[in-house]
């Protein structure tokens, strides 16, 4: 069994893992809301911040519609895209 998996966890390995997912999963919804923040305020979007918000909280299903709509504050031929 790997070092890291050993550790002595209070409920063993599996614990570990779900925490090492958890972990995974804020730092994927930290730097998607970041990208579509600096996206948001490069195409002049006021409502940058609520995207940003959305877009953390919301997870996937505001990463599509962002995506889907972005295109009605600016030109993103402009910005080069995300």
């Amino acid at each position: 069994m790997p070092p890291l998996l050993q550790a002595g966890v209070p409920v063993g390995p599996e614990l570990l893992i779900v925490l090492l997912f958890t972990a995974m999963m804020f730092l994927a919804a930290v730097v998607v809301s970041a990208l579509i923040y600096r996206d948001a305020k490069r195409r002049d979007s006021d409502h940058a911040l609520a995207w940003t918000v959305g877009a953390f909280l919301g997870g996937f299903l505001v990463w599509v519609l962002y995506v889907v709509v972005r295109d009605e504050v600016g030109d993103s031929a402009e910005t080069g895209g995300l």
